[in-house]
């Protein structure tokens, strides 16, 4: 990879720190979804339940004060009935004329409300394909009929994008693959990366989309939902493109063919015949990665 986009770890109050340890030292270019917790994700239960700490305002003001690295605003891990925090997440949206990226952690709110009556075309809605054994998030495709729920397909017709957000929890075939067989596909192919996710079923980017691969998406549309989709959601338009004059950010694939097992966060199943791998990754003219000695500048050796 040669850019990622954090969401939500940091908030307004929070941010300056972040930038200065992880965004300012880092050889991948790191950007920023900033939470609408001022402390963001500090902790679940003592801080992100904290409504008084959602100030939309001072929010807003951090991300244009930090163009060049926030690109979208993050709501996530509230359990509460409440429209607050997800209102004042948009809200600060609006002010800054950026996106957000919603993850729900709640039964209490429906996901068809959220999509018709808070969301605007360009916000973002994460972990998509979740079924909680625990029930805590309302699922796109329903439990008792397998059938996937249509008004999520109009939402996504009308604007509203939606991210894989695989996560260490938060994919289930049991709601991609009738989603996916409905003609409803991911605009986004999100990872949600972190120390559970990476030991699990998601592991990393590549995994994720040769999984959609099983699935039947093709190639050409989980290349762009990898790069310029993403882009252009975040207004960053001058990556995930190879144009001329674009930026020196490249990653060379190869697919693999063979026998391959992936599963989901429940321990489901799918068998797939081809799996993509990096060969080769080049950061602004850089090379950062070479899996197979492939760079020009290698020497082949004769004995």
């Amino acid at each position: 990879m040669t850019t990622v986009v954090d969401a939500g770890g940091a908030g307004w109050r929070s941010f300056p720190i972040f930038k200065k340890n992880i965004i300012d030292v880092s050889k991948t270019r790191v950007l920023s979804l900033l939470n609408i917790v001022g402390e963001g994700m500090r902790g679940i239960e003592k801080y992100e339940q904290n409504v008084n700490d959602m100030d939309a305002k001072k929010t807003a003001e951090i991300a244009l004060a930090n163009k060049n690295e926030v690109v979208g605003f993050k709501v996530a891990h509230f359990t509460g009935s409440e429209w607050t925090p997800i209102s004042r997440g948009v809200e600060a949206g609006k002010l800054a004329n950026i996106p957000v990226m919603i993850d729900l952690n709640t039964l209490f709110i429906s996901i068809e409300e959220l999509f018709t009556k808070y969301l605007r075309p360009g916000d973002i809605y994460t972990h998509t394909f979740i079924q909680s054994s625990r029930g805590v998030v309302e699922p796109i495709v329903d439990l008792q009929t397998k059938t996937f729920k249509p008004f999520v397909l109009e939402a996504q017709r009308k604007g509203i994008l939606f991210d894989v957000g695989f996560g260490g929890g938060s994919f289930n075939f049991n709601q991609a693959l009738p989603a996916l067989k409905a003609g409803f596909f991911p605009n986004t192919m999100g990872t949600d990366l972190h120390q559970g996710s990476v030991n699990g079923a998601m592991k990393d980017q590549l995994n994720v989309l040769s999984i959609f691969l099983a699935m039947g998406m093709k190639i050409p549309d989980l290349i762009k939902a990898s790069t310029w989709t993403p882009a252009q959601v975040i207004k960053r338009e001058e990556l995930g493109n190879l144009s001329e004059g674009a930026l020196a950010d490249v990653a060379i694939l190869s697919i693999r063919d063979g026998k391959f097992g992936f599963r989901d966060v429940a321990g489901n199943r799918l068998d797939g015949k081809q799996k993509f791998e990096c060969e080769l990754t080049i950061r602004d003219g850089k090379i950062v990665y070479d899996l197979n000695a492939i760079a020009g500048m290698v020497k082949k050796l004769n004995y």
